[in-house]
């Protein structure tokens, strides 16, 4: 937890208990960073703050969907999905916050580095300490921890293009590309809300996001611009590499099949002639010759031995 109050043109760490007297001290702004894990403190931070119920209530469980709503009293209230990449698989979060012109409340869900690098930018002497700063300095923190997920992802698809047209991999390599897919899709699906929030924020609450922030939120909205492109990117040409990979596999099965193709038709010939043979005629003018048998052997070998030459000039074997 982090419990920190601007008063008087000082930061000063608060207490849990002391949350009351800093929220009465005169143009004081609080920044207040908390697990969702905690329902009963929420509750009373809820009461102690009047709080809209509903927003509490979607606070307090994980699972929400992006959203910006606005209530009565002009406070805001976000949730914003972050990722971070663990062990070559991405792992979700949220973050939901509450934001009023005298604090800014975020609630964790889920794994992540918590927001002390964004606090310690608020906290320097570039913003004044106010809702829009404090919401920007969020903002890009969890924009910012995007990019390394999404170079991942084309560091993995690069090592994986190299073995497009390896056909003994290929079909390894095809589940290996639906999996980097399904992870592209969910990044795009958490990343992609984004963006129109960041808009509906910077185009329709002009008190939140003051002149001399607007540079600041159209820089976030270019790195959501970029970071949206760029994974598009990657679905794409991920598409083409599984359609690549696939027709690899398409065309093993099809020098397969071509294989046996031209061994059963070597094999027809003997059967052709032995089953002939076995249908027991009465005459037949090879059954009185000594050299007979022999010779239907030898016209049987050479006319498989010709076919085979002819079929693997052909490449069929």
């Amino acid at each position: 937890m982090e419990f920190w109050v601007h008063s008087a043109n000082q930061w000063h760490a608060v207490q849990p208990d002391g949350l009351a007297t800093a929220i009465a001290l005169p143009d004081s702004f609080i920044w207040l960073e908390l697990s969702g894990n905690d329902p009963s403190f929420l509750n009373k931070l809820g009461k102690l703050l009047n709080l809209h119920e509903l927003a509490l209530e979607d606070a307090i469980s994980a699972g929400q969907r992006h959203k910006i709503e606005e209530y009565a009293d002009g406070g805001l209230f976000l949730v914003m999905r972050t990722a971070m990449e663990w062990n070559d698989d991405v792992e979700y979060g949220e973050a939901h916050v509450f934001l009023d012109r005298r604090y800014i409340i975020i609630i964790r869900h889920g794994p992540g580095p918590g927001y002390g690098h964004a606090l310690e930018r608020f906290k320097g002497n570039r913003f004044t300490p106010s809702p829009g700063a404090a919401l920007y300095v969020v903002l890009d923190q969890v924009v910012d921890a995007y990019r390394p997920v999404t170079e991942n992802l084309e560091q993995r698809y690069d090592s994986y293009e190299s073995a497009l047209l390896e056909t003994a991999v290929a079909e390894q390599n095809l589940s290996r590309l639906y999996s980097l897919k399904r992870q592209t899709l969910l990044l795009s699906q958490a990343l992609e809300p984004m963006a129109d929030m960041v808009q509906d924020i910077f185009r329709m609450h002009p008190d939140i996001v003051e002149k001399g922030l607007k540079a600041y939120y159209r820089d976030v909205q270019d790195h959501l611009t970029r970071l949206n492109r760029d994974i598009y990117q990657i679905r794409e040409m991920l598409t083409d590499a599984m359609h690549v990979s696939l027709a690899s596999l398409a065309l093993k099965q099809n020098a397969s099949v071509q294989k046996l193709a031209g061994w059963g038709a070597i094999l027809a010939v003997p059967t052709l002639v032995f089953s002939l043979y076995g249908m027991n005629f009465k005459v037949m003018p090879e059954l009185a010759w000594p050299w007979g048998y022999p010779l239907a052997l030898a016209l049987t070998g050479i006319a498989c031995l010709g076919l085979y030459r002819h079929l693997r000039k052909r490449g069929w074997i």
